[in-house]
């Protein structure tokens, strides 16, 4: 078994490496290591989970050992670009616990949400190593705050989902910026059609290094499918974290108003739960990771984009809510659990309208998920029978009408009297009999009784009004004869 001196570190670096922890490369990294010293660029398919962070960490931090003098100002030696902000802070922490005390190395964060000043400021002094979202960064050097003609290293991690996210021109833009004398190297969990051209125009003679074959899933994670109707989840799930053996739990929702729902929902049900996603603000969702990691928050609710990068060790369940749009992020959901040989459970809540999804999931995973429950016989109330009958759910009471009008009895479920009843009180309507000496035609006050502007007094009904319609023509016939 070979260690990280066999790959060609320096001493100094392997020291902290073993200080840090670190004793045992995994697979991608002694594939990868000695090709990237050797300054190849390279493509790698891989998993998360796999140690990639460290297979193209370690040969940017051995070349930055061996470079003398400090990095110009408003510029980088190298450039590491991730899809979002949860993954750029986890490769900058573990980026400078891989240099330890072997080398003083300065990082910088480059991400949206937050304010850009303290970024320029830091950048202005020149920096060894840059995280970087796209976005946040191609709007820097839009506006002159970064020059990236000292780059030398250039990394795109997860670099499908950057694609998805449509950062396709930033990309290219930011490598173009950087020139050609720089070593690349690309990482993404599949090989789709637009990573292979991406590959293509950026790359130069790549090493390919595939340590676990596209779709599939880590070993160690025993995955399990129940089948609950969309109202029952809420109670499927209540049950399942009723067992003390999920001590540290994310749960997936694929839309933010879902994840916001869910937390809410378990927040009633009496679960300390915190949500990440793309609404949060970059001080929320650092706080909400803070929480989870810590213990403080024994689940964290996220959506597949704000999920990216999370490398929380001890999480020991991954349960789907809602299965994803697109299989491929259901391998990186559950590759949140089972990390670094550890075992994990990932646990799917499936419904009628998602098995679809399902399917889609086992051809790309290439096996067929153990199922429970019977959709047909599934729960859709999400209410479960009580002792004696009762029922009972999350909620103690009835919701009360917000409208008081809504408990007032409808007209058809009014007692109705008898005819002579209705007929005396018809009778009470009527208005008076006006004065003989009072116009034709008109009534005694002027305005028919039960006016607007007179609350209280009753209007005329129909035949009423009929009625004097008729009296006035009569006497315009009667004047005309």
């Amino acid at each position: 078994m070979k260690t990280f001196h066999d790959l060609g570190l320096p001493q100094p670096l392997v020291s902290s490496l073993e200080a840090a922890g670190f004793s045992t490369p995994t697979k991608i990294q002694v594939e990868a290591i000695p090709s990237l010293l050797k300054g190849r660029d390279m493509l790698g398919i891989a998993q998360t989970g796999s140690g990639k962070t460290a297979a193209f960490g370690l040969p940017i931090l051995a070349a930055l050992m061996a470079l003398p003098g400090r990095p110009r100002p408003m510029s980088a030696r190298a450039l590491i670009l991730a899809p979002t902000r949860e993954l750029a802070v986890q490769i900058d922490e573990a980026i400078r616990s891989f240099a330890g005390s072997a080398k003083r190395v300065s990082t910088v964060l480059v991400l949206g949400g937050v304010s850009r000043h303290s970024q320029i400021q830091k950048i202005a002094k020149g920096v060894d190593v840059m995280i970087a979202t796209p976005g946040r960064l191609q709007d820097l050097v839009d506006d002159g705050k970064v020059w990236l003609s000292e780059t030398r290293f250039l990394v795109l991690d997860e670099a499908d989902r950057m694609l998805d996210m449509g950062f396709i021109g930033p990309v290219k833009a930011l490598a173009k910026a950087i020139g050609p004398k720089r070593q690349t190297m690309l990482f993404s969990a599949t090989m789709a059609p637009n990573i292979a051209d991406l590959a293509k125009d950026l790359l130069n003679d790549p090493l390919r290094v595939e340590a676990a074959p596209q779709g599939s899933t880590v070993v160690k994670i025993d995955q399990r499918v129940i089948l609950a109707g969309a109202k029952a989840k809420r109670g499927v799930l209540n049950e399942l974290l009723a067992d003390p053996a999920l001590e540290k739990v994310i749960i997936f929702s694929r839309t933010k108003h879902g994840a916001d729902r869910v937390t809410k929902n378990l927040s009633i049900d009496g679960h300390e739960a915190a949500a990440i996603h793309g609404n949060k603000t970059q001080n929320a969702r650092q706080a909400a990771l803070k929480g989870f990691a810590s213990g403080q928050k024994r689940i964290l609710v996220a959506t597949d984009i704000a999920a990216r990068g999370i490398d929380v060790p001890g999480i020991t369940h991954v349960i789907n809510y809602e299965l994803p749009d697109d299989a491929e992020n259901y391998v990186h959901r559950i590759g949140r659990t089972g990390r670094n040989g550890a075992s994990g459970i990932a646990i799917t809540l499936c419904d009628g309208t998602e098995r679809s999804k399902l399917r889609d999931i086992e051809r790309l995973i290439r096996r067929t998920l153990p199922v429970s429950g019977d959709l047909s016989l599934a729960n859709t109330t999400g209410i479960k029978a009580g002792p004696a009958g009762e029922e009972r759910g999350p909620r103690s009471a009835p919701r009360t009408p917000r409208n008081p009008k809504t408990q007032a009895p409808r007209r058809a479920e009014r007692q109705m009297g008898s005819f002579a009843g209705l007929a005396d009180e018809l009778g009470r309507s009527q208005p008076h009999h006006q004065p003989s000496d009072a116009p034709r035609g008109k009534p005694a006050h002027g305005k028919p009784a039960g006016a607007k502007d007179k609350p209280g007094k009753q209007r005329w009904t129909r035949s009423q009004k009929s009625a004097a319609k008729a009296r006035r023509e009569g006497g315009r016939r009667e004047r005309v004869a």
